[in-house]
């Protein structure tokens, strides 16, 4: 039986490092997360700024054909000075062209405006370009990191899960169906050692003192009473390395 045990605690451990691949497989991936989400939140900010650029250049454009036309009025009043004959006409036409001289003042201020936080927000696309493309070269360099390593640990686990096939050839089908089906249970932790004190070290919880006794014997398989795991003596394991 002493034999069996050691097999059991050499498949555990197989078994263990089996399940760290297996859960390291399935969340490895996730790791981009983050980065994913970042560059998508910089993209749409970038989309953002460039309509927003489109917006400001758009109010540009109709403010100039607004300047042009008040200009354009202020020139064709300003002609018509001369063909003025009353007084009183003279000082409708002079307010005239003083409340247009207003507006092309007022939309040249707004062109300059527009033409300011324009200039700053196309200053901001290319910070965000640059963020980008930063984001997307990071992206590019993990994803490569995670291709390899997937690559890495997804070649150890066949060499495992070979061991894993040798290793439990060693051992009685019964004994075998009964390790997994503790192994699923019990959160890979089918086998586990009970220490000088007489605790299992699965549960710590105390075994009686008879069954202490006899578990130093190693003539029999033994199970925790209270967690059901197989137990083996903690000094079979110094034991066998003295032995080696």
């Amino acid at each position: 039986m002493k034999e069996a045990i050691l097999v059991l605690i050499k498949l555990q451990g197989i078994d263990i490092q089996i399940k760290d691949i297996d859960h390291k497989l399935h969340t490895a991936p996730k790791a981009l997360d983050g980065i994913k989400k970042r560059l998508s939140q910089a993209k749409q900010e970038l989309a953002l700024k460039k309509e927003r650029l489109e917006g400001r250049e758009k109010e540009k454009k109709g403010a100039e054909w607004e300047l042009e036309d008040c200009e354009a009025k202020t020139r064709k009043s300003q002609q018509r000075i001369m063909e003025i004959k009353t007084n009183k006409e003279y000082q409708a036409l002079l307010a005239e062209i003083e409340e247009l001289k207003a507006l092309v003042s007022q939309w040249e201020e707004r062109i300059l405006e527009l033409m300011e936080e324009i200039d700053s927000i196309k200053r901001d696309i290319t910070e965000s370009e640059s963020k980008v493309k930063e984001l997307e070269k990071h992206q590019a360099s993990e994803q490569r990191r995670l291709e390899h390593s997937l690559k890495e640990l997804g070649e150890k686990l066949t060499v495992l899960k070979q061991q894993r096939e040798e290793v439990a050839k060693n051992l009685p089908k019964d004994l075998l169906e009964r390790y997994d089906f503790i192994y699923r249970r019990r959160n890979g932790n089918a086998i586990v050692a009970v220490n000088d004190d007489g605790v299992c070290e699965g549960c710590h919880m105390r075994i009686p003192p008879q069954q202490y006794n006899e578990l130093l014997r190693m003539d029999r398989l033994m199970f925790c009473s209270t967690c059901q795991r197989i137990i083996y003596w903690k000094g079979l394991i110094k034991e066998t390395t003295e032995v080696k």
